[in-house]
């Protein structure tokens, strides 16, 4: 009779508890675990004492302070075959569990009888009195009246979960749609993940196009580095689960997907055992909806303005370019741009000419060094086989070197269909610069390759007006404006008229053929002799100038002569030259058109006086031509 009333005793405090719980603001229902455990110690002195519950076919347990259920290592499937030899020794099913509770020894199965479905299973550590009641024919009345509050507790856990989780989806899914910073909802997605799966390891992947501070819980996504399950997770845009033995661990990867495209993955890491269930993946699968769509609508937010102010920079750019500018100019314009807009650590203008490679104004410092080759015979050996542009995100797994740059970004300058040259920009970080920034840069260099074109062309076609077609010298109307502005400006100059004497016999005697080739000759020795601070010119006929800025008078008659010895040195046909020599400073009223007359007059005094001489404007030379 004891072990009835003991039945009849647990039948009522189970009612009462399920009527008091039910009535209670506090919807826990993991109270139906607390207290359950009090009854089995009140009745059978049971001490440890441990509840699971079926639901989807999956084992989970609670712990006694939270209603969070937890997956156990084991699917029903796996139990099954071992639920029905209860009466074997050692049991089986106990064994199961065994390896997580060594203390127990009495493991007791609910099952709905009329569904035919396990519903939970009752483990503790056994005592006389529960053996005692064990043996009679009450107990397979106490797993029925077990079974209805595993069933009650199941639902009110199952409810307080869901209601619980579905609150804080709730907030996050507000969040996501009352915002447009990029920052708080990768935050939002973190804390949302830490607070769904809060037993798990997990990590934010995003693909490097995201632009984003630097966050230690969020890697960029690298296709040469991630594991299988998560590239291919990225690319289908499905969930996947990978059983990862090399780490003993599970992994789950759930994309990151908008409307548009993937943008990152979800990483979830259990332990080898553990069981990601349906609720789990329909759970991870909306953070990674939510969080996909709420980043691609920010995304196109700030790629829409970002586009608004890149269409205005590359229409000032393209207005700038096309104003007359000079290629020097435009290149430090092109240099101030890309430094603005793209903050390099570095940054190149190259062309291709006859002689190499040669860096242009506008260029760092640091490619003028000898560390800096690598990166410029990379990119000319590039341009060699194709005329693509180069992104870089990470230099040195590229060569599988060291170097100083990671991130890089070259655009050619194509003019006529032809690689004439190149930009390039670098920075220490690898994937600093964006796949937007790389396309913007392209859109500013295209522009700017014509305009640099057209500018190459003009002073192309003036250099054909400015320069002497047979002597490549000076033509006469560049060096009037030359010495015109000199004379505005510096403090002193020299003019030297240089005459072929007899040249006319050159001509009778040779032929014209042959007298060009002594005009290039004689102008290649006044090329060579005159210096980088002075100008020659074509003057006219056989006769040449050259002007010297800033320079003595002595210095310049002494290079005008070592020139006129020069000339005579010539193979046949040998010429002499007669040069007249002027000078102004700013002590005199000096005025270009004088200063030229002047060295006539001594170049026809030369001449007078012997030819194959050079002769300083004096005075007196005009009185004695008149």
């Amino acid at each position: 009779m004891r072990n009835k009333h003991i039945l009849e005793d647990l039948k009522g405090q189970l009612l009462e508890l399920w009527i008091v719980i039910n009535n209670s603001n506090n919807k826990n229902g993991s109270e139906y675990y607390k207290q359950f455990e009090k009854l089995l110690f009140n009745h059978f002195q049971v001490a440890s004492f441990h509840y699971y519950i079926v639901d989807h076919d999956t084992v989970f347990t609670i712990a006694q302070d939270d209603s969070k259920l937890t997956p156990y290592s084991f699917q029903l499937l796996e139990l099954m075959p071992f639920i029905h030899q209860r009466h074997i020794h050692p049991n089986p099913l106990l064994g199961k569990f065994k390896a997580l509770h060594p203390d127990i020894n009495e493991i007791i199965t609910i099952e709905d009888k009329q569904q035919q479905k396990i519903v939970g299973f009752l483990m503790f550590e056994s005592t006389s009195a529960w053996d005692e009641f064990a043996s009679t024919q009450y107990l397979d009345e106490l797993i029925n009246i077990l079974f209805e509050t595993v069933q009650l507790s199941k639902s009110r856990i199952i409810d307080t979960d869901d209601n619980k989780i579905n609150a804080e989806l709730l907030e996050l899914t507000e969040l996501f749609h009352s915002t447009m910073d990029i920052e708080r909802i990768l935050d939002a997605v973190i804390l949302g993940t830490s607070k769904s799966f809060p037993t798990l390891e997990h990590n934010l992947i995003l693909s490097n196009d995201q632009e984003r501070k630097p966050n230690i819980k969020v890697h960029v996504f690298d296709y040469l580095n991630e594991r299988k399950s998560t590239i291919e997770a990225f690319v289908s845009g499905d969930l996947v689960i990978e059983n990862a033995e090399d780490l003993q661990r599970t992994i789950l990867s759930a994309p990151i997907r908008g409307r548009q495209g993937t943008y990152g993955v979800i990483q979830l890491i259990a332990s080898q055992r553990y069981l990601f269930t349906e609720k789990d993946k329909k759970l991870v699968t909306f953070l990674g909806n939510t969080s996909g769509n709420a980043l691609e609508n920010a995304k196109l937010y700030h790629q829409s303005h970002r586009l608004v102010g890149d269409l205005q920079l590359i229409n000032e750019s393209s207005h700038r370019l096309n104003m007359n500018l000079s290629q020097q100019e435009m290149l430090v314009y092109l240099s101030n741009l890309l430094n603005q807009s793209f903050l390099p650590s570095e940054s190149a203008f190259v062309f291709f000419e006859d002689s190499g490679a040669e860096l242009k104004i506008g260029t760092s410092a640091y490619f003028y060094k000898k560390e800096a080759q690598l990166y410029l015979d990379y990119v000319k050996n590039h341009f060699t086989k194709t005329s693509d542009p180069l992104f870089i995100a990470d230099f040195q797994e590229l060569i599988g070197g060291s170097s100083k740059y990671a991130s890089m970004m070259v655009i050619p300058i194509v003019i006529r269909e032809k690689v004439f040259g190149y930009a390039l920009v670098v920075h220490e970080n690898s994937y600093y610069f964006s796949f937007d920034s790389f396309k913007l840069m392209q859109s500013i260099i295209r522009h700017s390759s014509l305009a640099i074109s057209n500018v190459i062309l003009r002073e192309q076609l003036q250099e054909m007006v400015d320069r002497d077609q047979l002597t490549k010298l000076y033509a006469r109307h560049y060096l009037g404006s030359f010495v015109e502005q000199s004379v505005g400006k510096d403090d002193s100059g020299v003019f030297a008229l240089i005459d072929i004497d007899n040249f006319k016999l050159v001509n009778d005697q040779f032929g014209h053929l042959e007298g060009d080739r002594v005009l290039e000759n004689v102008a290649a020795v006044i090329v060579g002799g005159a210096g980088s601070n002075a100008i020659s010119a074509r003057w006219g006929g056989e006769e040449l100038a050259v002007y010297f800025r800033n320079t003595p008078l002595a210095e310049a008659v002494a290079i005008a002569d070592a020139i006129r010895q020069a000339i005579e040195r010539l193979p046949s046909p040998s010429v002499t030259v007669s040069v007249g020599v002027s000078s102004w400073s700013k002590n005199n009223d000096a005025n270009y058109k004088t200063i030229f007359k002047e060295a006539d007059s001594a170049m026809y005094f030369a001449k007078r006086n012997g030819k194959n001489q050079v002769q300083i404007y004096d005075v007196k030379m005009v009185e004695t031509e008149t």
